[in-house]
């Protein structure tokens, strides 16, 4: 496995693009965090294709309030300046809408490289005393909203370094335009570089230069108008934005060797550190965490994993911990996980399903019980929250939306397994045993969004309006899978929770525990009589309620085709019989399965949408209606373990339908899974990448189920 080391830390997981290759440059982006919910993103060519590049968004209120704090550096390299033979090369280059006089000519051909501490490009530049070797490196601080950007320079010939900070101090959602907008920012120099303000809620940015050849400040405040992202341009988005410049940096070297400097970038207040700062951390902390999740993967009654397993579980691992992130404040001691990146906050539902991948799997017993702990303290109505807001100062917002049935569910179910894997069951019942009796009891009674038991056992909710379940996409008053009544993966859940619930508590509350297991027995009776398919395609997505002649309401089944009901069959205890679950799987398979996720509906409906491409109202339509999600075949193997036995040939099916996904990890998903693909994939129009290039149940459910593999007997 390909690494990028320090003497005193680990090998990580590294990916290497070639650069100079444009279409693979920019098709492809990088993810680099800091634990507090704030990150850098961009692409290897070094282009910012969205809103939500960046060298530095910042974390105001962790892990939300996020502001684009350093958009990009322009930084250009001139190899003997003032002479004849000066020659000026550009390494990050800017696209720009409309007519523009700044720099727009393609950089020198380099190498990028990413592990889960930093980025770096090698660019080589000819001269005539031979080649000019440019080295910039790129991290981010964990626990602090600040970056550092390295430049190596080792030239034959006198050379000069140009670095031109550029910043939106401006929410991450948005773009800042105008004529008037220098009239925002005020810069004033400051030791070894600039202060850089704006009225942004306060927020300054501060870029210093150190660790290596001081800089000339030259304080010459500049707009850069017009720059345009691609990416958002795609999805009929708001796409160029002005960029504010404080100054520049020139940093002179008159002899021939090696230039080095550091350019910090921050919004807080602390002095930059140097750039090996908490590297060999972080990056022995990873190592710590993929040993641990090898140790359990491996089974007793082999030499060792497959080298290919043991590949995928480190970049799995190493993927993971950019997802865990602080809530609050650090004496807070609470602990979330971003649904995604760029752009999405911390769901509960997403939560909830990535945790024992995320957080579990890999060892962080403390930090899984801290996040349940959080969701568990902010729950309403008997509901915990669907997502905590991303603007929280925001007067017009609450903190926390709590328009989802199965989150809670979800809840029960990762409470559970945190208890069995971590044998804690004080911990459990100390922090956690409350929240589930208050979900079971709020389900049993009713609460709000229609949300109930029915008389025949089965969960109820939601109506033509609302998007209760993960299946969500609504867009201009356009609820596009609303899925209200009975939905299949809502009573799986359900009969789950019940079940795994009536197991923790049965020493506690052994008569509570009976309730439950009644309550379970007149679920899994309903699943099998009511959601069980005639015509041996398994089991139907939902049973919608319908209004008679005379105005009661009777119950029809929606004979669509759908993903949904492979958790009948994956949740353990499933309430099918045998033969049940094989024909559940078997049509799954058979018209879902995708090299990278399973379809959200069958190609044969004449609702499908095979590609996810367009404007955001196409998109959302496409999302539940054909888009292939990857963090489904989680779900589907674990099915294919349970129905083979977890045989041999179970396990090597359940591995073959991950590898697709996995070897993304090692070439263009740089390290990170994407939240969806297309439905459709063709010989000559292959499946494509797309919504959040960095997905958290993307990348814990591939983790869950290598490590489950050959751990059966904690299943």
């Amino acid at each position: 496995m390909p690494t990028m080391t320090t003497p005193d830390a680990p090998p990580l997981p590294t990916v290497t693009i070639d650069a100079a290759d444009p279409k693979a440059a920019l098709a492809s982006e990088w993810l680099l965090t800091n634990g507090l919910g704030g990150f850098a993103m961009g692409t290897p060519a070094a282009v910012n294709t969205r809103r939500y590049h960046a060298l530095l968004v910042a974390s105001l209120n962790p892990p939300v309030d996020r502001v684009v704090a350093l958009s990009a550096v322009a930084d250009t390299v001139t190899l003997q300046p003032g002479s004849p033979e000066e020659h000026a090369v550009t390494l990050t280059p800017f696209h720009f809408g409309g007519n523009t006089d700044r720099p727009t000519a393609a950089p020198a051909p380099c190498r990028f490289e990413r592990t889960p501490v930093e980025c770096r490009w090698t660019y080589t530049i000819d001269s005539p005393a031979g080649p000019c070797t440019v080295t910039r490196t790129l991290r981010l601080f964990d626990g602090r909203n600040a970056a550092a950007i390295n430049y190596r320079v080792e030239s034959p010939v006198p050379v000069r370094l140009a670095l031109r900070p550029l910043t939106g101090l401006r929410d991450f959602h948005e773009l800042t335009t105008g004529d008037d907008i220098a009239a925002s920012y005020q810069a004033r120099p400051v030791e070894d570089g600039v202060l850089c303000a704006t009225r942004h809620a306060g927020v300054h940015l501060t870029c210093t230069t150190a660790d290596g050849h001081a800089a000339d400040y030259r304080n010459e405040p500049d707009i850069w108008h017009g720059v345009r992202y691609e990416r958002d341009e795609a999805r009929d988005q708001p796409h160029t934005e002005d960029l504010f410049s404080p100054g520049l940096f020139v940093l002179d070297h008159h002899e021939p060797g090696t230039l080095d400097a550091t350019l910090h970038a921050s919004i807080d207040a602390m002095p930059p550190a140097p750039l090996g700062w908490d590297r060999s951390e972080k990056a022995s902390r990873i190592a710590a965490r993929i040993a641990h999740v090898e140790e359990r993967a491996a089974s007793p009654d082999e030499d060792g994993l497959d080298p290919a397993i043991t590949d995928a579980l480190a970049r799995l691992t190493a993927a993971a911990d950019d997802f865990v992130v602080q809530r609050g404040h650090t004496t807070d001691n609470a602990t979330s996980v971003i649904a995604g990146y760029p752009w999405f906050a911390d769901w509960g539902r997403d939560t909830m399903i990535a945790l024992p991948g995320l957080l579990l799997a890999t060892g962080r017993h403390d930090e899984a019980l801290n996040t349940l702990a959080v969701f568990a303290d902010a729950r309403q109505h008997g509901l915990i929250p669907n997502r905590f807001d991303d603007r929280t100062n925001a007067a017009d917002t609450s903190p926390a939306h709590f328009n989802t049935v199965d989150a809670s569910l979800w809840f029960l179910h990762a409470a559970a397994e945190y208890r069995r894997i971590t044998g804690d069951h004080d911990g459990y019942m100390d922090r956690l045993a409350q929240a589930c009796a208050d979900i079971i009891d709020a389900y049993r009674v009713g609460t709000i969004h229609d949300i109930r038991l029915d008389t025949d056992g089965l969960i109820t909710a939601g109506n033509p309006a609302t998007q209760l379940t993960w299946m969500d996409a609504q867009r201009d008053g356009v609820t596009f899978t609303p899925r209200h009544g009975k939905a299949v993966e809502i009573n799986a859940l359900w009969h789950r929770g019940l079940l795994a619930t009536a197991d923790a508590i049965e020493t506690e509350y052994p008569r509570r525990a009976g309730e439950h297991r009644e309550l379970a027995a007149q679920s899994a009776d309903a699943i099998r009589t009511r959601f069980v398919r005639d015509d041996g395609l398994g089991l139907y997505d939902r049973i919608e309620p319908t209004t008679n002649a005379d105005g009661s309401t009777a119950w029809a089944p929606c004979s669509e085709i759908r993903p949904n009901q492979i958790f009948a069959v994956s949740l353990p205890g499933s309430p099918l019989t045998t033969d049940q679950q094989a024909a559940t799987l078997a049509v799954v398979k058979d018209r879902l399965l995708t090299p990278h996720g399973l379809r959200t509906l069958d190609p044969a409906d004449p609702a499908y949408v095979g590609r996810y491409e367009g404007t955001m109202f196409e998109r959302d339509a496409a999302y539940h209606n054909g888009t292939a999600w990857p963090w489904l075949l989680g779900p589907y193997a674990e099915a294919v373990l349970r129905v083979g036995n977890f045989s041999s040939d179970a396990k090597a099916d359940a591995i073959a339908c991950l590898t697709p996904l996995i070897d993304v990890l090692g070439s263009t998903g740089v390290g990170q899974l994407a939240e969806v693909y297309d439905g459709d994939n063709t010989p000559g129009r292959p499946q494509h990448p797309d919504g959040c290039p960095a997905q958290a149940w993307s990348v814990a459910e591939p983790l869950r189920i290598l490590t489950l593999l050959n751990a059966r007997s904690s299943a």
